[in-house]
């Protein structure tokens, strides 16, 4: 089906990180009321501010949501998917980091998604969230397969 012009678009950046061991940087997203995907393991995100490129979004995902740098590395794909009253369009980039992150505590009136814990994972493990409607993780999953 083809997108809906009167639809709002959201543009959001998701990043993969790997370790050395070639395990990928998850995040877990709360289970809060109205919180797309809780409890749902995933890439680290953020939405776009107008006027701000994916790789200043890649590095404010490390700033705000992971306590970290970031540096972008590529692009790995792109995608838009249909939501109740939005047209997400997603880049998921492959950045950089020398740390672990630390994830920060929820400031009172913030409005941004936080996440509640994180992991390093194998690429095969973002195949569930993919199947749960995660538009990130569908496109990171595929650009693996790619890749093999």
């Amino acid at each position: 089906m083809p997108p809906d012009p009167q639809l709002p678009r959201k543009r959001s950046v998701a990043v993969a990180v790997r370790s050395d061991d070639d395990l990928v940087l998850a995040v877990r997203r709360p289970e809060e009321p109205g919180e797309e995907l809780p409890g749902v393991w995933g890439l680290p995100a953020v939405t776009l501010r107008d006027g701000e490129s994916a790789d200043d979004g890649v590095r404010r995902v490390g700033r705000e949501k992971l306590g970290i740098d970031l540096t972008p590395m590529r692009r790995l794909a792109a995608g838009e998917q249909r939501r109740e009253s939005y047209l997400l369009e997603m880049t998921v980039c492959e950045a950089s980091t020398h740390g672990e992150p630390s994830l920060p505590e929820r400031a009172e009136g913030a409005t941004t998604t936080l996440y509640d814990a994180f992991d390093w994972l194998p690429e095969a493990a973002f195949a569930a969230a993919a199947d749960a409607g995660s538009l990130c993780c569908r496109l990171f999953v595929a650009s693996a397969r790619g890749h093999e």
